[in-house]
């Protein structure tokens, strides 16, 4: 039996700091919460790729885990590290980006 999970599609700009605090802008291109995992997953992609010219240009898709922090307002994003993971998040994206290229 599927797992059965809601996609959000919305693009959002997020402004991300890596650990010596440079800022890097990236696009949201998909969120969603896995019951399997109980966590809830972002793909981003950094911003400067979408302003190219090259459309043949493949676009390097980061899947972060999203974990709330205690204030409520911020979040925290965290690097899928297991292979479990990473499988499933690869047929996410794949189905749901060649749903979009149809």
């Amino acid at each position: 039996m599927a797992e059965e999970f809601e996609l959000n599609q919305e693009e959002e700009l997020l402004t991300l700091f890596d650990e010596e605090g440079n800022e890097t802008l990236y696009r949201k291109l998909l969120e969603f919460e896995h019951p399997g995992f109980n966590k809830h997953y972002v793909i981003l992609a950094e911003e400067s790729n979408f302003n190219s010219d090259d459309d043949e240009e493949q676009i390097d898709l980061i899947p972060m885990i999203v974990e709330e922090l205690e204030d409520e307002e911020n979040m925290k994003f965290s690097p899928v590290t297991s292979d479990e993971e990473w499988d499933m998040i690869e047929e996410i994206v794949n189905t749901n980006f060649d749903e979009v290229e149809e």
